[in-house]
């Protein structure tokens, strides 16, 4: 009898100590996330300054782990302290992110004020954040001030990171990448921006995926700098704004090595425009309608240091029909050496090709003429 009750008092002592054992690896492995409502009292009332909670939540959240902003209407202010220097100039923000985190803001709105040249997130010398969901709101487009001024995300000098189904709207540009490798942009809307949508400024590796800009300045979606090995892909890209009749849809410029895939561009002067020494990019399987140039590879704009030729462009399989009326320019191409142009389909007279030998090669290759 001793032995039966000695076994059955270690049998449930063992079960007791794996319960414990359970209970301790799951506070450490499966915490909670962080709320940045009840545990920093950002009110989220549309009328309360929440800066300094919100950023509170940011700075005590652990590297690795999740912050969750619940849905409501977050009022932002500038930090006088936080000021980022880009090639462009100067951009200061709100909200600073220096270390590896998650944040989930479903439903958050965050409003910014246009007249106080700022930002909300700037994301700095680190990796592995990740942006998640959230609605970024400037009162009115910057009327003032430079093109970047007012950037609803900076992410800059970091890597392995993310945004995925955020919207900006009214900045200077919505999302800029600065000096950032390996990151990914999806599900992206980026409209009614001063500038840019999306810059990826001297940046490699990128994914930018299923974004939409519209309605905004400069290069709506601009890959500049420098960069290479970047990917954009599935994007939509619109300028339907009347009188706005001078924009560039998805630029390409001095870029190398990248791919444009893909994308429906329309509403620009130049709709997928590669310039100033772009060299070696792919441009694959877009719809390009409704603009002046649908696809232009040609010197660029500025001084003679912005002027510079585009070699090796591969053109491939694009839809380039409907150009603006009174527009005859589906795939134009009038500067550079070794360009691929195979596959597309443009209108009778709308494929202009300035060197004499490309025109007589593409002739040779497998192309669709779509007559009016």
């Amino acid at each position: 009898m001793t032995n039966k009750k000695t076994r059955w008092l270690l049998s449930l002592l063992g079960i007791y100590g794996l319960t414990i054992a359970f209970l301790i690896g799951e506070n450490l492995f499966f915490n909670e996330e962080i709320d940045a409502k009840t545990q920093f009292e950002a009110e989220g009332d549309g009328m309360t300054d929440d800066t300094q909670a919100i950023q509170a939540a940011i700075d005590e959240t652990p590297i690795g782990e999740t912050l969750h902003i619940p849905a409501g209407v977050y009022k932002l202010s500038k930090n006088p302290d936080l000021k980022a220097t880009t090639g462009y100039g100067d951009s200061s923000f709100a909200l600073k992110i220096s270390k590896p985190i998650t944040i989930r803001m479903d439903g958050a709105i965050f409003q910014t004020e246009a007249d106080g040249e700022y930002g909300v997130f700037w994301i700095t010398d680190t990796a592995d954040v990740h942006l998640k969901g959230g609605f970024l709101m400037g009162d009115k487009i910057p009327e003032s001030g430079s093109l970047v001024s007012n950037i609803a995300i900076l992410l800059q000098d970091s890597q392995e990171s993310s945004v995925e189904n955020v919207y900006t709207k009214n900045y200077s540009q919505g999302i800029h990448l600065h000096h950032a490798n390996d990151n990914l942009l999806r599900n992206v809307t980026s409209e009614f921006n001063y500038g840019s949508g999306i810059i990826n400024f001297a940046s490699d590796y990128n994914v930018i995926e299923s974004c939409v800009v519209r309605n905004s300045g400069d290069g709506h979606l601009s890959l500049f700098g420098g960069g290479k090995h970047n990917v954009v892909k599935g994007c939509f890209v619109q300028e339907d704004r009347p009188g706005f009749t001078d924009q560039q849809g998805i630029t390409v410029e001095s870029e190398k090595n990248s791919l444009v895939e893909r994308n429906a561009v329309s509403g620009f002067y130049y709709g997928i425009d590669i310039k100033n020494g772009a060299d070696s990019n792919m441009i694959k399987g877009n719809l390009t309608f409704n603009n002046e140039f649908n696809i232009a590879v040609r010197p660029g704009d500025g001084g003679n240091n912005l002027m510079t030729p585009s070699h090796n462009i591969s053109i491939i399989n694009n839809l380039a029909i409907n150009p603006r009326e009174d527009s005859e320019r589906g795939i134009y191409i009038n500067v550079g050496e070794g360009h691929i142009v195979r596959g597309n389909t443009v209108e009778e007279n709308q494929l202009i090709l300035r060197d004499e030998e490309l025109r007589s090669v593409y002739q040779k290759e497998n192309f669709t003429v779509v007559d009016e």
